[in-house]
């Protein structure tokens, strides 16, 4: 049972939400209704599994995604490979993980040439980044935005930019990192966040464990627009991970179990 100081992180209950992206890292539970109406994903962080931005183009053949990542080229998997490969002769390797790299690639390759799908390799934050303006005035038409973020602790960086930028910010989902260390840094953006958004979903996401409280050292969130959308203020989700729709991001390791005490 968290302590009650960590009640700030309680998510409004919905019932349509469900899960995009697969039922590993990289997939995230948002809110079906929200969803709907969202017709551009701007995600930050790529690594090498695209399966909820293939699930955000599955749902409408028109939808659309800026993919921000200054980390991944043709290059970043052609290392992993060559990596495999050298760990094979070492016996820390298998020709199925050299296989499932190789399909790596190919989702990569894949994903960057649907004509619907722009990359641009770039750092997101704040100074000489890339900032949360640039990336909204790129998108054209007023479109519908679904914000995803796992860059690994530079998503406080860009916090203060989201409630400027809100009006066209109907979902997102980020995650928020080293939470044993940043929990000055995690309140002060929740409550910023909550100026404009509703949480409705969490989920600690099981390759970083614990902080010694009990919180997940690593939070996926999820929001929803309140100028757009409505919850019963006076209902909440208190324990997680859901049945479901929450499942472990390393899968042959135990989801992590958290609960509110209110």
């Amino acid at each position: 049972m968290l302590d009650k100081s960590l009640n700030y992180l309680i998510p409004n209950k919905v019932k349509d939400l469900t899960r995009l992206g697969n039922n590993r890292d990289a997939g995230y539970v948002v809110p079906i209704s929200s969803l709907k109406n969202c017709n551009f994903m701007v995600s930050f962080g790529m690594a090498e599994n695209f399966s909820m931005e293939r699930d955000f183009l599955k749902f409408n053949s028109q939808n659309e995604i800026h993919m921000y990542d200054h980390t991944i080229n043709n290059n970043y998997f052609y290392n992993r490979i060559y990596k495999s490969i050298k760990r094979l002769f070492y016996f820390k390797s298998s020709f199925k993980n050299i296989e499932k790299k190789f399909q790596d690639l190919e989702d990569y390759k894949n994903i960057i040439k649907n004509k619907n799908v722009i990359h641009f390799k770039e750092k997101i934050g704040n100074l000489n980044d890339t900032t949360i303006s640039k990336v909204i005035n790129r998108i054209k038409n007023n479109k519908k935005i679904f914000l995803k973020s796992d860059i690994e602790g530079d998503e406080f960086k860009f916090i203060h930019e989201i409630n400027i930028n809100s009006k066209n910010i109907h979902l997102m989902t980020i995650e928020f990192h080293f939470l044993d260390k940043n929990r000055d840094k995690l309140k002060e953006a929740i409550l910023e966040l909550k100026k404009t958004f509703y949480i409705t979903h969490l989920h600690g996401n099981n390759y970083a464990g614990y902080c010694v409280d009990g919180l997940p050292k690593v939070l996926e969130i999820t929001f929803i627009n309140k100028e757009y959308y409505e919850v019963n203020e006076n209902e909440y989700n208190l324990s997680f991970p859901i049945k479901n729709l929450d499942f472990p991001n390393i899968e042959n390791m135990k989801d992590l179990e958290f609960s509110f005490n209110v």
